[in-house]
């Protein structure tokens, strides 16, 4: 973009699809420790630990659900002044948080947004296409999901 002379203000948020396993967070007021899903702390200058699990205010995980580790995010900007707006990074975090709910294969929240869902069942299935084109049924509807 500035290459093409635009000063639009562009916000990158990097969401680090392997799980943290070396930074993890702790609820001492669940009997489990396992703390309320879309808690997030700041980690580091741009980065964030979301706690993206299935844990509520009023229930808990099922055993069959698993603990996921929380995920990892870092927030970066073409103009460096927005990085000082901690407003914007709560809104962000929370986009990636809702994200995660919108998982049309099952009711229970998934542990990382379908932004990163989605593309992923698209490479999963596209090499199995016929040719290097998607047919013309895959280009007028949703056909990954």
């Amino acid at each position: 973009m500035k290459e093409m002379g635009l000063d639009i203000p562009v916000v990158i948020v990097t969401i680090n699809k392997t799980e943290s396993k070396d930074l993890v967070l702790f609820d001492f007021n669940c009997p489990e420790l396992i703390p309320v899903s879309g808690t997030f702390i700041k980690t580091g200058f741009i980065q964030y630990l979301l706690c993206n699990n299935t844990r509520y205010e009023t229930s808990l995980p099922k055993p069959t659900e698993g603990y996921p580790f929380p995920i990892k995010l870092s927030i970066t900007s073409t103009h460096p002044q927005l990085l000082d707006n901690q407003k914007l990074f709560n809104e962000l975090i929370d986009q990636v948080y809702q994200f995660s709910r919108m998982y049309w294969k099952s009711v229970r929240q998934q542990n990382l947004p379908v932004t990163i869902k989605y593309p992923e069942m698209v490479a999963q299935i596209a090499p199995h296409f016929d040719g290097l084109e998607i047919p013309q049924f895959g280009k007028d509807n949703l056909w990954f999901l």
